[in-house]
């Protein structure tokens, strides 16, 4: 019996003391969970956020393929560029103009029109509005041309999918008809009466406003006369 007292004894001695070890152990380990920073208050650990500019975009494997070169650059403005990119290949009806943004020296898109010919195409662009903006004009097929409206906004070259329009004959021009700073298209076109090569020509104007590129109206384009200096709004052929 004296030895179970003993040993029963002994156990209402230990049991302070391991309930005194668990208490400095768990403030311990709470210490441990504190930063410097701010005492008590646990912070999850994180990467630090990069900082380095991205790396240059190579051009898009078609635009290898078709045999790119740059034709044209065009400030926006002290840090955005566009840089037109044209095929070599005039036999090539696969080839597509192409356009690069440029941030500082380093290219951050390419864009590649859906339609143009790809081989004769020229940009004009518009820099003094809210939104640098330029017109992609380029070929598309033997006689008619495409005009491709292309927005600098956030950063990124932004084609609006109305934003184009097509005429039946060369000559197109990009210029700001109505002084809202954003460029309208100049255009001309054939009414095919009896044919192409017999036919009457027509100024046509078509005015960018909510994302697209609308057909305002059409004159008769008749010997040397100038081009319109303001939207058209006369009766267009039928062709």
């Amino acid at each position: 019996m004296d030895a179970v007292g003993a040993t029963g004894s002994g156990r209402r001695h230990l049991l302070p003391k391991c309930l005194l070890i668990a208490v400095l152990v768990m403030a311990s380990a709470a210490c441990g969970s504190q930063t410097g920073g701010h005492p008590g208050r646990a912070t999850p650990d994180e990467a630090p956020a990069s900082t380095s500019a991205p790396g240059p975009m190579p051009p898009p494997a078609r635009c290898r393929v078709w045999g790119c070169r740059p034709r044209q650059t065009i400030e926006l403005t002290r840090s955005w560029t566009v840089r037109l990119w044209l095929s070599t290949d005039e036999l090539n009806s696969h080839s597509r103009p192409v356009v690069q943004l440029l941030h500082g020296p380093v290219a951050v898109q390419w864009w590649i029109s859906p339609q143009g010919d790809g081989w004769e195409g020229s940009l004009t662009c518009l820099t003094s509005g809210r939104e640098p903006n330029c017109d992609l004009i380029d070929s598309r097929g033997m006689h008619a041309q495409i005009a491709e409206m292309l927005i600098l906004r956030g950063g990124r070259l932004v084609h609006p999918a109305r934003a184009e329009a097509i005429s039946n004959s060369f000559g197109m021009r990009a210029v700001d008809l109505d002084g809202d700073r954003y460029l309208d298209v100049i255009g001309t076109t054939n009414d095919y009466r009896p044919n192409f090569a017999q036919g009457h020509n027509y100024w046509q104007t078509f005015r960018y406003q909510n994302g697209q590129l609308r057909l305002t109206g059409c004159a008769p384009k008749s010997g040397n006369a100038p081009a319109p200096s303001s939207l058209l709004t006369g009766t267009c052929p039928l062709n």
